[in-house]
């Protein structure tokens, strides 16, 4: 198994194994508690665009993740002048509250703030 496939395989383990019980909606989120500041920790969604503070995702191909309310993605993200293609995974948790981001093999759990 080569460390790309292993990275892959984990990626798919990980989110196989959350489990959420709503879809992730349309919101802000942001790492840690709700606030204004750091932008870098706010990202929006919004039918099926990501927004963090440099950058843009459209969300595209939703395949759902087994034993989870979560998709798997092709973002076609853009920011700084560059554009890319990225495998990511939206995973609602603890009723969609929480929207667990995975991407690159990175894992990040953004909690869901009132608007």
């Amino acid at each position: 198994m080569t460390l790309k496939s292993f990275g892959i395989s984990a990626i798919l383990l990980v989110a196989a194994s959350a489990s959420a019980s709503a879809q992730v909606a349309n919101g802000r989120f942001q790492i840690g508690a709700c606030t204004t500041h750091p932008e870098e920790a706010i990202v929006r969604l919004e039918n099926n665009v990501l927004t963090f503070y440099e950058s843009v995702c459209t969300l595209a191909n939703p395949v759902p993740v087994d034993g989870t309310d979560g998709f798997s993605y092709t973002g076609n993200c853009a920011g700084e002048g560059q554009e890319w293609t990225a495998n990511m995974f939206l995973i609602p948790l603890q009723d969609g509250a929480v929207m667990r981001l995975i991407n690159d093999g990175n894992v990040i759990d953004y909690n869901r703030c009132t608007p």
